[in-house]
């Protein structure tokens, strides 16, 4: 898992300048007021988290990936608001204050041991936390390219199977669709009448 988040991370970054998305920095990205520039500053946010995990303490009880991002919208105000500081922090140079929050939280990362961590939200097994990490990079890289009008989305198959699988299992039942859709739904990107969702 720890390697399929950095090659998920590597393409999204590359493509970052590939379609030169610093020039759509001000566009509105269709989640509250939140632009571009916002939705960037957000994955440092989500990935800069790994650079303040430790190792859990001995016999914790790890929370599964479903109840951890299910913590997730109880506090929309305050990651909203980690958000603004982080893209304040980044100032203009935002896609590089990305990639240095990343280079630092992967080198974190290494430097924790153990198969639990203590994350923001509890302890959590460390593969499902790298879980957490790979859903921000996909769902937010869809959330670009989809802003863009771009139909090559930097998403590995791989990272969409793993992030589609991880949702799964917190839907309660079968999920009504697979892959990229089922995120979407699962997400809250497409609207839908099924009181389970969006999940996170």
């Amino acid at each position: 898992m720890r390697t399929l988040l950095e090659q998920q991370y590597a393409a999204l970054s590359d493509w970052l300048d590939e379609v030169d998305v610093s020039a759509h920095l001000a566009e509105p990205v269709g989640l509250g007021d939140w632009t571009v520039r916002d939705l960037i500053a957000h994955l440092g946010l989500g990935i800069g988290l790994s650079r303040f995990v430790t190792t859990a303490p001995e016999g914790a009880e790890p929370l599964g990936f479903g109840a951890y991002v299910a913590a997730y919208p109880p506090h929309a105000d305050q990651i909203a608001a980690d958000t603004r500081a982080m893209r304040d922090t980044y100032g203009a140079d935002v896609i590089g204050g990305f990639r240095r929050t990343a280079a630092e939280a992967f080198a974190a990362l290494d430097a924790t041991p153990g198969a639990v961590l203590q994350a923001r939200r509890g302890p959590i097994a460390r593969d499902d936390y790298l879980l957490t990490r790979l859903t921000e990079l996909v769902v937010h890289a869809d959330d670009l390219a989809r802003t863009l009008g771009r139909d090559d989305a930097p998403l590995l198959p791989a990272a969409v199977d793993a992030v589609a699988g991880a949702l799964a299992t917190a839907y309660p039942g079968e999920p009504p669709d697979v892959g990229l859709t089922w995120i979407r739904l699962a997400t809250g990107r497409v609207a839908s009448d099924d009181p389970a969702l969006p999940l996170l």
